[in-house]
């Protein structure tokens, strides 16, 4: 496609990429966005404004009838309705219009890449497991890799390498796949997918958790025709959707029932055979935990007669590995993130590393940004920060761990763009706090919410509640609560969506409080 007038509409993380590669290929792109410049988060502000310099065209505020009969195609980014002002607008003109899809970007995305990509998608676990997986694979290839760590989104990211010609530095690729992004992946091929758990989150962006559901599972979609999808099968809803599948998959498990509660109706975990599984759980603490890696006869992707996952001989036939058992020991605490090293140790095994490989290094993970990280310490209080932001990441993060002290939370407004559960969260928190502290400001949108906060601390009812104006004074309140030996945790979508700045918030609530101690 090349030398034509393209009109894309939204400059959201569909239409930027796709603006962008469309310009690349040597047409010119016109983006058109409802909102005013001013409204947009301070990241698209940013993107655009380089998009700008390099000779993008944008119009905020509206769409015109003239920008459609101006275009030769149209793409129209997959998250605006359908009743939306810009389907009338194209109906009203006689022009016949050219529609350009998420799949056909995918394809056109997907024909520059020759290497073998991995995605990794659900709703918790996302992060931290497509960050193994690439400390797996890096240790012997280079690697490309996107999660929310980087500031760029999958396919975003794959332009900006593309425009960059920085596609062929790697051997193979990690992506998270974020439910928002997700559909615009159609037409990449996976060698291997992974998907994590499934639980309820955005659910005011879909019409109903069956809706959810399907979106993330769209990643079976996207298996190349030798690929192979891993499932926790721990995982209530992915459980069920296994009986579901007709193409190769692997299932790994920690060997724990769960249960999922929506809207009045449960989810369980139900009995399942299992390829890989977690038995003999040891957990330390904040220090780690260690466990029996058994593994049955499961397949991979290289083939078995000339021992490489893109097939030299012309006669592919897939090579299995297994039954194995071996003990492995983890630095990164937590129940949560036994599940998350056997997602990675199983893409190690598909992509044909070596067991003995796999076990060293997924022994020398040490966390990411975010997760369970360190920020302080301050007369024998270590302060951490955690992504956690919904009930059931929440009440996995403190599974199985225990504390010398008291547990102190604090917690940033667990809104976002998207408007959760704050009166489940505060009684999940309040199972693990002795002392919740509660923020009112939603870091993504910089706004004081005092009402969420409130909500949170009803959910939270007996347990000591404090409410204050922001993480900064949060974490401030939590020093001055907190004795010799206890344990402050700072958690909420800030830590993601606003990470620079809740972490400088709590340095600078730490050494103020040094300061006036």
């Amino acid at each position: 496609m090349k030398n034509r007038k393209i009109l894309v509409v939204g400059a959201g993380n569909a239409g930027r990429p796709t603006a962008k590669l469309l310009h690349h290929l040597g047409n010119e792109v016109l983006v058109t966005e409802i909102k005013e410049f001013e409204k947009l988060p301070p990241k698209a502000k940013k993107r655009i404004k380089e998009m700008q310099k390099n000779g993008i065209r944008f119009h905020f505020g509206g769409h015109h009838p003239k920008e459609i009969e101006w275009a030769d195609s149209i793409f129209i980014s997959p998250n605006i309705p359908k009743n939306s002002i810009i389907y009338k607008l194209i109906k009203k003109t006689e022009k016949e219009i050219e529609y350009i899809t998420p799949s056909m970007i995918g394809k056109m995305l997907n024909s520059f890449i020759k290497i073998p990509m991995i995605g990794v998608a659900g709703t918790d676990g996302k992060t931290t497991t497509t960050n193994m997986i690439k400390h797996i694979i890096e240790g012997q290839h280079p690697t490309i890799s996107f999660s929310s760590l980087e500031d760029s989104l999958v396919i975003e990211g794959l332009v900006d390498l593309l425009i960059e010609n920085k596609i062929g530095k790697g051997e193979f690729a990690v992506f998270e796949l974020p439910h928002g992004t997700i559909r615009m992946t159609q037409g990449l091929e996976l060698c291997a997918g992974i998907i994590t758990t499934l639980t309820p989150d955005h659910l005011d962006e879909f019409k109903d958790y069956n809706d959810y559901i399907k979106r993330n599972f769209l990643i079976k979609d996207l298996i190349n025709q030798r690929g192979l999808l891993i499932l926790n099968g721990d995982d209530p809803i992915i459980n069920k959707l296994t009986s579901e599948l007709k193409s190769p998959h692997i299932i790994y498990s920690v060997g724990r029932k769960r249960k999922v509660e929506f809207h009045g109706k449960s989810y369980v975990t139900r009995p399942l055979p299992v390829d890989v599984k977690a038995e003999n759980i040891k957990l330390n603490g904040l220090k780690g935990s260690e466990f029996t890696l058994t593994i049955g006869r499961i397949p991979t992707i290289v083939c078995e007669r000339c021992g490489n996952i893109k097939c030299r001989c012309g006669d592919f036939r897939r090579e299995y590995f297994g039954p194995y058992k071996e003990r492995v020991t983890l630095k990164v605490p937590g129940i949560f993130n036994v599940e998350n090293a056997l997602a990675a140790i199983t893409t190690g095994l598909i992509l044909g590393f070596d067991i003995d490989y796999l076990k060293e290094r997924i022994g020398q993970f040490e966390g990411i940004r975010g997760r369970f990280e360190v920020i302080g310490e301050f007369d024998g209080v270590k302060v951490y920060m955690d992504a956690a932001h919904n009930p059931e990441s929440m009440e996995k993060l403190f599974d199985g761990l225990e504390f010398d002290g008291r547990l102190i939370i604090s917690l940033d407004n667990p809104d976002t763009l998207t408007v959760r559960d704050k009166f489940k969260i505060g009684r999940t928190l309040a199972k693990a706090a002795d002392i919740l502290i509660v923020s009112a400001k939603n870091e993504t949108t910089e706004e004081i919410d005092w009402k969420a906060a409130e909500e949170v601390a009803r959910g939270a009812n007996t347990t000591k509640t404090i409410i204050v104006e922001n993480v900064y004074k949060s974490i401030k309140k939590a020093l001055e609560n907190s004795e010799k030996g206890d344990t402050i945790i700072h958690m909420g979508p800030g830590v993601v969506n606003a990470y620079q700045n809740v972490k400088k918030d709590i340095q600078r609530a730490i050494k103020d409080y040094k300061e006036n101690f």
